[in-house]
């Protein structure tokens, strides 16, 4: 009997740990500085003693200024006094699809867009769903809509694992895509048709550089009643490990999330959602600087790239930047490993993003980094290309 073999994925985390931080181009975190009036805020809060339980739906000082942040950036109203719920606090974004995987994806299906964030498919399976790939195509990442509804009929026909979602993350981690208008609407009219869920995963949604604005699907036709919206502060305010995020959308959807972030979580940190809560909408022009300052790293990275002979794809966002590598190297796998060890700086290979071997010859790299460790990243990527890599 001839058994299927899996293709090895490279292990984000353990190439992280390869590279010294002015070579890393590889974790998808920003490694800036917090904010100082974040930092402020957070100490004053823990120095006053407020380190205890707060409701697991979230703080509800949190929960509303990020209700009013919704309205504003997404065009979407949520009440956050809503009862049943609305709007929760989560561990992260993770938080949130950990939730919606727990309530809605046992022993059901959710359609991924390839190149796919691993942990789309990892949380479900680990909760007991399945996810299924749909690709993209390979130059301008986009889709055909009779494509994508054969795919979801035949899903959902089937008798074990019938799909029941789609997953839409804009812009894409790791490709940066930003959908556009039409395909949401494409998108939209398939969960119609199939009576399906849509998770959204908006995570980057304030690294936007070109014309295409981001658009939450939930602000489309129809949509807001059959739509879960996860984002998180960990990427927008430098604060991974602080683990913030939420959940927002119809209450027949969202009051269900609020089990699993109870008895997985318990509370987001208290003083950490209260530190978040005064500052959060506080500066009205805080994500319009994030954009120029992010829009200003991608020109760098993309510049010293292209002089490299990488071939970068136009994603209309700064978080990442998604490009083919030089023709001279086989595939981004090998050429990754010559990088760590020749000079000390590595991406993720796009063979991480992915099911099949169309992607093996690009890469992701995250720019979200210090001027000065991006700019010493490139330097070490410039430097190894130009200097004779040894093949």
């Amino acid at each position: 009997m001839v058994t299927e073999m899996k293709r090895v994925k490279p292990d984000i985390r353990l190439i992280t740990r390869l590279v010294p931080p002015d070579g890393n181009l590889v974790q998808g975190q920003s490694e800036l500085a917090i904010d100082p009036t974040l930092a402020r805020a957070a100490s004053e809060i823990i120095a006053a003693s407020q380190n205890h339980y707060s409701p697991a739906e979230g703080a509800k000082e949190l929960r509303r200024v990020v209700a009013e942040k919704i309205r504003m950036f997404n065009g979407v109203e949520v009440d956050p006094d809503a009862s049943p719920l609305e709007l929760i606090i989560t561990t992260g974004a993770t938080g949130g699809l950990v939730a919606i995987a727990d309530a809605y994806l046992k022993d059901a299906s959710a359609l991924i867009f390839e190149p796919y964030y691993p942990y789309h498919r990892r949380i479900i399976e680990e909760l007991g769903g399945r996810a299924e790939a749909f690709q993209l195509s390979d130059e301008f990442l986009q889709f055909e809509k009779d494509e994508l509804r054969a795919r979801c009929r035949e899903l959902k026909a089937r008798r074990e694992f019938p799909l029941r979602a789609i997953i839409v993350c804009t812009p894409v981690n790791p490709t940066g895509k930003v959908f556009t208008r039409a395909e949401l609407t494409t998108i939209a009219e398939v969960c119609q048709e199939f009576d399906l869920l849509c998770i959204s995963d908006e995570v980057y949604e304030h690294y936007i550089a070109g014309a295409q604005p981001h658009i939450s699907i939930a602000s489309l036709e129809a949509m807001r009643e059959r739509t879960i919206t996860v984002n998180s502060f960990s990427k927008s305010w430098n604060i991974s490990g602080w683990r913030l995020g939420y959940a927002y959308g119809d209450a027949k959807l969202v009051a269900p999330l609020n089990n699993a972030n109870n008895v997985f979580y318990v509370c987001s940190p208290t003083p950490l959602q209260k530190a978040l809560a005064q500052v959060l909408m506080a500066d009205v022009d805080y994500y319009a600087r994030l954009g120029e300052r992010f829009t200003g790293k991608r020109t760098r990275a993309v510049q010293v790239l292209e002089e490299l002979g990488f071939r970068i794809y136009d994603s209309g966002s700064t978080f990442y930047v998604w490009a083919r590598i030089p023709e001279e190297f086989g595939d981004a796998m090998s050429l990754n490993e010559k990088l760590i060890a020749q000079a000390g700086v590595a991406a993720v290979p796009g063979s991480a993003f992915t099911d099949s071997d169309r992607w093996d010859n690009c890469m992701r790299l995250c720019i979200a980094r210090e001027d000065h460790i991006l700019d010493a990243a490139l330097g070490k990527l410039h430097g190894a290309l130009t200097g004779g890599l040894k093949h």
